[in-house]
C-alpha cells in the first residue's frame, strides 16, 4: 500500500519488490544505445534516488547482475532472474539506486525532468502527440485526445 511519502515496485512476476522515499533526486528519460537496448524501447526512464532512501521488500536474491564489459563497459543491468524484468540497481557511481520507471506500482508524484544522451535518440522516435492513441490493443477504438 502507498502512502503519500513513499512509492512502491515490483518486476513482472512479482518475485522483486522494493520501496522508495518520496520525491525522487532525479526523474529522466535515457537514449543512450545501452539503455535502448536494455528497456527494448525508445528510451529509459529512471528515476533515482539516495541509496537510504531505498528498500528492498522481497526477492532480492532473485536478481541477477550482468555488468557490460564490450560496447559500454561498465555499464550495469539487473534483472529477475524468474521472469527477466529489468530492477532498480546502483547507478555506476554507486550514489543512487536508479529504479526503471515501468516497475512503479503508482504514481511517484514526479514527472520526467530532462531527456539524455539525446543525440544518441532512436531515428525512428516520434513525439507522442504526433501518434494515433487507441483505447486498448489495435483494434480498440481510436481516441481524439
Amino acid at each position: 500500500m502507498k502512502t503519500k511519502d513513499t512509492t512502491k515496485g515490483s518486476c513482472l512476476c512479482g518475485s522483486v519488490c522494493f520501496e522508495a522515499d518520496l520525491p525522487p533526486v532525479r526523474f529522466q528519460y535515457c537514449h543512450c544505445i545501452s539503455c535502448r537496448k536494455t528497456t527494448s524501447s525508445a528510451h529509459g526512464a529512471f528515476l533515482f534516488f539516495l541509496p537510504e532512501r531505498f528498500r528492498w521488500i522481497a526477492g532480492e536474491s532473485m536478481i541477477e547482475r550482468f555488468t557490460d564489459q564490450q560496447s559500454n563497459p561498465g555499464y550495469m543491468r539487473w534483472f529477475c532472474r524468474r521472469c527477466g524484468s529489468a530492477v532498480p540497481r546502483l547507478s555506476r557511481n554507486k550514489q543512487y539506486f536508479v529504479i526503471p520507471a515501468g516497475l512503479l506500482d503508482d504514481d511517484p508524484l514526479a514527472k520526467p525532468e530532462r531527456n539524455i544522451f539525446w543525440d544518441e535518440r532512436a531515428p525512428w522516435l516520434l513525439n507522442i502527440d504526433m501518434i494515433p492513441k487507441f483505447s486498448e490493443g489495435i483494434d480498440s477504438i481510436i481516441r481524439e485526445t
